[in-house]
């Protein structure tokens, strides 16, 4: 059999359409990876949106927190109303709040804690514009030791201490703050229809006030011009302060 030759110069087994199935093969590859080049970059912002935080809104003036006038603000430029004399000054705090709502303001003075064994004191003086409610003597001792972090564990009956200082309504009673255990006196004294001044004095562990130490306590405070100013004079009396008689049951 002879030899058959395709004319054309076409070699065997190679269509005229091979160069054409090439480069169509060659586009299609670039083109699939342009198109997957594309979608891990759309899945990638797809992502990003995703886990991105919303928008963040500007500030808005109108939404920030107004007063109201309602509750105590604590003031901090207003001059104290009273002072207590004691050696030990330096750790005093006192705090004057005013009743946005109603103009009454109370100032309260602390001295000490119940930790550690020394005296202990918390003096608070109430004034209104009209006469302040006022609850038991146990009610207002029970809010006075809460200043100190502790409960009334325990409280005597109470009795009239007659004095300079006008008829002052007292209790002996033991404080209770975790393990800490102290012997106590609560008081109050109400002069006037709009103002009275209440406490609580804590003698130091082992000790005990009593009616005269109590009498002494009250003859240590002070008013301050302030306080003469506010019209307190009947309220706080101070008028025996020093005299020998007098054992100093705190500072």
């Amino acid at each position: 059999m002879s030899d058959i030759t395709v004319e054309g110069g076409l070699e065997p087994f190679d269509p005229y359409w091979a160069d054409e199935v090439r480069r169509s093969e060659r586009v299609w590859r670039v083109w699939r990876r342009v198109v997957a080049l594309g979608l891990c970059v759309g899945a990638a912002v797809i992502g990003v949106a995703a886990f991105a935080p919303g928008p963040v809104n500007a500030p808005n003036s109108t939404s920030a927190p107004v007063a109201t006038g309602v509750g105590e603000i604590l003031d901090p430029n207003l001059a104290p109303l009273f002072a207590f004399e004691t050696t030990a000054a330096a750790q005093a705090r006192y705090e004057a709040r005013v009743d946005r709502a109603t103009g009454a303001r109370r100032d309260d003075y602390g001295l000490g804690a119940l930790e550690g064994g020394a005296p202990a004191l918390r003096l608070e003086i109430l004034k209104s514009a009209s006469a302040p409610a006022t609850g038991s003597l146990f009610v207002e001792i029970a809010e006075q030791s809460a200043g100190f972090g502790a409960v009334v564990e325990r409280l005597g009956s109470s009795r009239i201490l007659a004095g300079p200082h006008g008829p002052v309504e007292w209790a002996e009673l033991t404080l209770a703050a975790g393990r800490e255990r102290r012997n106590c006196v609560g008081f109050r004294v109400a002069s006037r229809a709009d103002s009275r001044l209440r406490g609580v004095a804590c003698a130091g562990s082992g000790d005990k006030i009593d009616a005269d130490g109590l009498s002494c306590l009250l003859d240590r405070l002070a008013l301050t011009r302030a306080g003469r100013e506010a019209g307190l004079a009947d309220l706080v009396k101070g008028a025996n302060a020093g005299r020998p008689t007098c054992r100093a049951a705190i500072g």
